[in-house]
């Protein structure tokens, strides 16, 4: 398992581009905490919801 290249306690501007970019990367648990971030701000965007539960079940798959 890699470790998180991003903290949610860092310092920079979460944006969807960047969730996006950092999925096609691979660093998926990171792409997740962006994702998850921003749907705090937004609950009621599906895109936001339709990509936490795409990358959880992904997580899920690889784990085991």
């Amino acid at each position: 398992m890699k470790a998180n290249f991003l903290r949610p306690e860092d310092d920079i501007f979460f944006t969807r581009t960047m969730a996006e970019v950092l999925e096609k990367q691979g660093h998926i648990e990171d792409a997740l905490m962006i994702y998850r971030i921003l749907a705090g701000s937004n609950p009621e965007d599906a895109h936001l919801a339709e990509r936490i539960k795409t990358l959880e079940e992904k997580g899920r798959k690889k784990r085991g």
